[in-house]
């Protein structure tokens, strides 16, 4: 699928590579990065050390929220 866009090519100049072919295309999706294992554990575990971790902050930012409100 080849694009002849002569204000482009004026503006721009010529194009140093051509544009993949419909062809090229397909083989870049056939070429698929090996499947990943997920592993729900591992990941649960890694969600609740982000929560511990994140908690204090977010309970914080809650406190001074509320007592802005409570100003108004």
């Amino acid at each position: 699928m080849k694009r002849d866009n002569r204000m482009d090519e004026f503006l721009f100049g010529k194009r140093r590579h051509s544009e993949p072919e419909q062809e090229e295309l397909k083989e870049e999706f056939k070429k698929e990065e090996p499947k990943k294992e997920f592993n729900l554990m591992e990941t649960a575990g890694t969600i609740m050390e982000t929560y511990e971790q994140l908690s204090p902050y977010v309970k914080h930012l809650k406190n001074h929220a509320t007592k802005f409100i409570k100003k108004k």
